[in-house]
């Protein structure tokens, strides 16, 4: 599924993340394509998702300013139908036609699942406009559709309508009233709050992210990624990460975090509880923890960054 994935996000001109076997990892895959940035999660049964990657994946696509979903074959013991947004712990979920679809063949979804059924958004305003000039009165609609004047009223307010009612209305007036949904299009609502990551941290991330947050800088902590924060002040965006002294390791995430910076265009660092023998890794800069002591403010961390990324002294 996440060769099938990462092959249609590739034909459809999408820069991709490498492909990790690292577990705990809250995503599959990150793409970037103009200004559009996909944090993608991929699964056989889309009710095997856990709390705490949903989490993860909200707090990423809002310090990231990307679009989470999750991508999955079945949704407990049904096949997920193709052109449907379900959701799953307040994430997108979508098959993998819909993906298909919408990428390569430009076919948006239409219709989303919530209790009750299938629903879709429609176009209230043209409702209105096409009851008002064909003199339909609230009543008269309501017996059309098949639910209450009220319901009529919300409909033109923009409320969700479902399927089959909105079928039924566009037959009688003749009008395409449903419109299609924008996957991408990021909802604040899934927003969490960042402030719950900050319990249960050791000692050197404590200092860091203190030290950080003293700058001005926010810091978003994350718990399934191969970075320890995002941490922004302003337009300045950093994937912030914390190491060991051990050499295999520290390589290993300098490579991946180095490969995410390019795919979603931030700048990132790794900060080190004693000094290493190198000013970076794999184009990462490396800033010891008595080094961020001394400093006094973000443009003082900023400066030491781009020194770094360079390689000079």
């Amino acid at each position: 599924m996440i060769e099938r994935v990462r092959e249609t996000l590739a034909k459809a001109g999408f820069y991709l993340s490498e492909r990790h076997n690292e577990r705990g990892i809250s995503f599959d895959i990150i793409a970037r394509k103009d200004e559009h940035l996909l944090i993608i999660s991929i699964m056989l049964n889309a009710d095997t998702s856990r709390t705490h990657d949903a989490r993860e994946l909200k707090i990423l696509a809002d310090a990231l300013n990307g679009t989470p979903f999750f991508i999955s074959l079945i949704g407990g013991r049904k096949s997920l139908e193709r052109g449907v947004i379900y959701s799953r712990r307040g994430i997108p979920l979508i098959s993998m036609e819909t993906l298909e679809d919408l990428f390569l063949e430009g076919v948006p979804p239409y219709v989303f699942s919530a209790p009750g059924g299938f629903y879709v958004s429609i176009d209230s305003e043209l409702l209105r406009e096409a009851r008002t000039k064909s003199q339909i009165s609230l009543r008269k609609m309501a017996e059309i559709a098949g639910v209450s004047r009220k319901a009529i009223q919300k409909y033109e307010d923009g409320m969700g309508v479902n399927l089959e009612v909105a079928m039924r209305m566009e037959e009688y007036l003749n009008e395409d009233l449903i419109m299609p949904l924008n996957l991408l299009e990021y909802d604040p609502s899934m927003e969490c709050d960042p402030s719950e990551g900050l319990e249960g941290l050791n000692e050197i991330e404590r200092f860091i992210f203190d030290s950080l947050q003293g700058m001005g800088y926010r810091v978003v902590p994350t718990s399934h990624s191969p970075f320890e924060a995002v941490t922004s002040k302003e337009e300045v965006v950093l994937l912030s990460g914390i190491g060991n002294e051990d050499g295999e390791f520290l390589q290993k995430k300098a490579r991946i975090v180095s490969n995410l910076t390019q795919i979603t265009e931030k700048e990132s660092v790794i900060f080190l509880q004693k000094r290493y023998t190198r000013l970076n890794l794999e184009g990462i800069p490396l800033i010891e923890k008595d080094e961020l002591r001394e400093m006094g403010s973000s443009r003082d961390v900023l400066e030491l960054l781009r020194e770094r990324k360079a390689g000079s002294h």
